[in-house]
């Protein structure tokens, strides 16, 4: 029987309000989509993003200076904090917003949610993690759910910006999958999840700064009111408050048990889609939802550790850490 392991330093033991956190976290990953597709409707891609993470980082430092939260001084752990800044919020950033310029926000969130298909794919192919029956049924599950969602948009004049955007916010999950097994190898448990939030955020602004320079000029500033709540919105609430409340998650669940708020914030980003922006509910979204949802949670059933060799000290093969979406 496997040993549990030594508690590093920043750590933390449930307090009974994480279940809470769970939800909070939910509805504001949920309702990110709606902003996103509200903001972009008014200012270019990175300028969207660029005023996220203004608004996340912030709140993130008046967040650290309440709380008298340290800073990490190590610059191994702040690079390692810049490669999540960048596998973890400016690649999938971009790519979501960018997507939901063609494609409806609840579509958008559907897509998202295949990140845990593509967590356990790199854990079976990067860290040689098991792949189980009931998990490699999940997968195909699941991408026949894609599939389908995905069949509705190969048709009429728009098709192909549709297909664009649905490849976009695929390759947003390969981007969150990959962010999530790094975080769950190279970070965790070394941070405090308060500074791990800000050092993501933080340096990713710079960088977003950058490219929005780079490909379009310069950063447009809110001209509308619905856009600048839509910045706000998706800075403090789903980069500032979300990140806190998912690292605070990580710090004391297992990621395998956090990426079940998959289920709910998916309901909530497609509710808010269909009452606030009258996106369609067609029977072929509501299959394939079901399916991606279905294949979600087979890839999250645990099997019976399988042992290698015989008696009862044989190793075994670690749990895949599946991951969760991150709009």
């Amino acid at each position: 029987m496997r040993q549990p392991a030594t508690p590093l330093p920043h750590e933390r033991r449930e307090t009974g309000v994480e279940p809470l956190l769970f939800v909070l976290l939910a509805c504001a990953w949920g309702s990110s989509y709606l902003f996103i597709k509200i903001g972009v409707a008014t200012l270019p891609v990175f300028s969207l993003v660029a005023w996220r993470l203004v608004f996340g980082t912030a709140f993130l430092v008046l967040a650290i200076l309440a709380m008298r939260v340290p800073l990490p001084r190590d610059p191994r752990l702040v690079g390692r904090l810049a490669v999540l800044s960048v596998v973890n919020i400016v690649v999938p950033f971009a790519l979501i917003t960018w997507a939901e310029q063609s494609i409806d926000s609840g579509l958008a969130s559907i897509l998202n949610a295949t990140t845990p298909f593509f967590t356990l794919l790199l854990s079976v192919l990067v860290l040689h993690d098991r792949m189980t029956g009931i998990r490699l049924a999940g997968l195909v599950v699941g991408f026949v759910g894609v599939v389908v969602i995905s069949s509705g948009s190969l048709g009429g004049p728009e098709a192909l910006g549709e297909v664009a955007g649905i490849g976009a916010v695929v390759l947003s999950s390969v981007a969150y999958a990959t962010g999530n097994i790094f975080f769950a190898r190279q970070v965790r448990g070394r941070v405090d999840p308060t500074a791990a939030a800000l050092g993501q955020v933080g340096l990713a602004l710079p960088m977003v700064l950058a490219l929005g320079f780079a490909v379009d000029g310069g950063i447009t500033v809110p001209a509308v009111p619905e856009a600048l709540f839509a910045v706000a919105w998706l800075g403090i609430v789903g980069s500032g408050l979300a990140y806190l409340f998912f690292f605070r998650l990580l710090a004391v669940w297992a990621p395998t048990r956090v990426t079940l708020v998959t289920y709910l914030m998916q309901v909530v980003a497609v509710a808010l889609g269909v009452a606030v922006l009258g996106e369609p509910l067609t029977l072929g979204f509501v299959a394939g939802a079901i399916l991606v949802v279905a294949g979600i949670a087979m890839v999250n059933v645990r099997s019976v550790p399988w042992r290698r060799g015989a008696g009862a000290g044989a190793a075994t093969t670690p749990e895949p850490e599946v991951g969760v979406p991150e709009p």
